[in-house]
């Protein structure tokens, strides 16, 4: 699945409520029964952010794929050259610590912002 805070057109610091008037708005507006296929793609990203735990995991996610997508710029070589280097086990790592420690910083960004 896509972003589903895109999906769903939210920011990805939004609450319960915030969360919900949105996904039942779009399904005012794209009812299952005249768009089904639209319906089923909002449904899986409102369940996919129903609770506080599922959206970090759905952050911590974005940032796992910014975290590849930096990785593979930076470190392979050019497709034609790429049969004989490898990236290290420990260059892989770093990046994916880096991109969970960036995800774990916003989020508790946007919770002491929340609680202010």
């Amino acid at each position: 699945m896509n972003d589903p805070f895109s999906i769903l057109g939210v920011d990805e610091n939004a609450g319960d409520g915030e969360i919900k008037r949105r996904y039942l708005a779009l399904v005012r507006d794209f009812p299952p029964d005249r768009e089904p296929d639209r319906f089923q793609t909002y449904r899986a990203a409102f369940e996919a952010l129903q609770t506080e735990r599922q959206r970090l995991a759905a952050r911590l996610l974005a940032a796992h794929n910014t975290a590849l997508a930096r990785l593979e710029a930076a470190n392979l070589p050019p497709p034609e050259a790429r049969r004989q280097s490898r990236v290290s086990q420990a260059q892989l790592a770093a990046l994916l610590v880096e991109g969970v420690e960036q995800a774990i910083a916003r989020w508790q960004e946007a919770s002491r912002t929340d609680g202010a």
